[in-house]
């Protein structure tokens, strides 16, 4: 297989090269604004490089007259890019596979559906939790549960903090408008398992929208969930890592603080073999992400997660 990449000077694109290396296939092509892609030279010598979209149109269009059409195009750009790149991806005939979140706006999805009939390729999405072993367990006692006893609801608590330098919030990162904010950047990962285990959305609230953390309580058919996603580190404590994943179920705790190293290679594998992440499975954690981001956060309560408490009275430095 021929693969393109579109963005990749980007912090994720590594580890896509990485799958597309161990699979065996070839990167054929790869473009970024920036120039700064030594990271190339790891994994293909002969990958031409292009440092604009219109440049790789006209070797695309090159590939097409010579019957070397590539078969993915890897999409690693920013999340508001997404878009613009599946299209230009499908329009050249040519399967996509995104990174996450797949878009921003959840109209855009149907619209990715139309361009996926017209030009008869696919667009998979990279939400690799899907794929660790820990809660792939986890959704299978689940179901099982779920058989004993239908109309099980679990209570749930889940934190993501992740150290974040200044430098995050002065990047498109820190716009919400081109990122998404952090329940789409960051969460939105754990939204997309948390649906795919316990069911869909039966209430939303948001107590805490900050720049720098989000929290609030999601109600899924199966599942009462407090969580709280931050960039902040104050709100680490102890937890001095560069990243602290807590999800506790019925007071339980589910290790998945390890697993990751292979979950973009497993990704590629399962979209190879026809069996990847498409646009309608993900639609509703894109759905949520965005009901987050527009929601007026409510006023703390009971069932909230511990740290909004903590983010709401903090007391500004000097």
């Amino acid at each position: 297989m021929r693969f393109g990449i579109i963005g990749v000077g980007g912090f994720i694109a590594p580890k896509h090269l990485q799958a597309i290396q161990e699979l065996g296939h070839i990167l054929d092509c790869a473009m970024d604004i920036h120039d700064s892609v030594r990271v190339l030279d790891q994994y293909e010598l002969d990958c031409e490089f292009f440092s604009n979209l219109e440049d790789l149109h006209l070797y695309l269009q090159d590939c097409e007259a010579q019957e070397k059409c590539l078969d993915y195009m890897v999409i690693c750009s920013p999340n508001y890019l997404h878009f613009e790149h599946i299209k230009f991806a499908l329009s050249h005939g040519i399967h996509a596979i995104c990174e996450k979140p797949l878009v921003l706006d959840p109209g855009e999805i149907d619209e990715i559906n139309a361009l996926e009939k017209k030009y008869n390729r696919r667009v998979f999405n990279i939400l690799q939790l899907r794929l660790h072993p820990n809660l792939i367990q986890l959704k299978e006692n689940v179901q099982a549960e779920l058989l004993k006893e239908p109309d099980k609801v679990y209570e749930v608590s889940l934190t993501y903090l992740i150290l974040r330098g200044k430098w995050y919030l002065n990047s498109w990162k820190g716009d919400e408008d081109k990122s998404g904010g952090l329940a789409s950047n960051v969460g939105i990962h754990f939204f997309d398992m948390l649906l795919d285990i316990f069911g869909g959305v039966v209430d939303n609230v948001v107590h805490v929208h900050q720049n720098d953390c989000v929290g609030g309580v999601l109600t899924l058919e199966h599942a009462k969930i407090s969580w709280f996603l931050s960039i902040n580190p104050e709100h680490l404590g102890v937890h001095r890592d560069s990243a602290y994943r807590s999800l506790v179920l019925e007071g339980n705790e589910v290790d998945f603080s390890e697993g990751f190293d292979d979950l973009h290679t497993q990704s590629y594998k399962q979209i190879l073999d026809g069996e990847g992440i498409g646009i309608e499975s993900v639609r509703p954690a894109i759905e949520l992400v965005n009901a987050i981001r527009c929601m007026t956060p409510e006023d703390l309560d009971e069932t909230c997660h511990p740290l909004c408490h903590k983010a709401l009275h903090a007391v500004p430095a000097e």
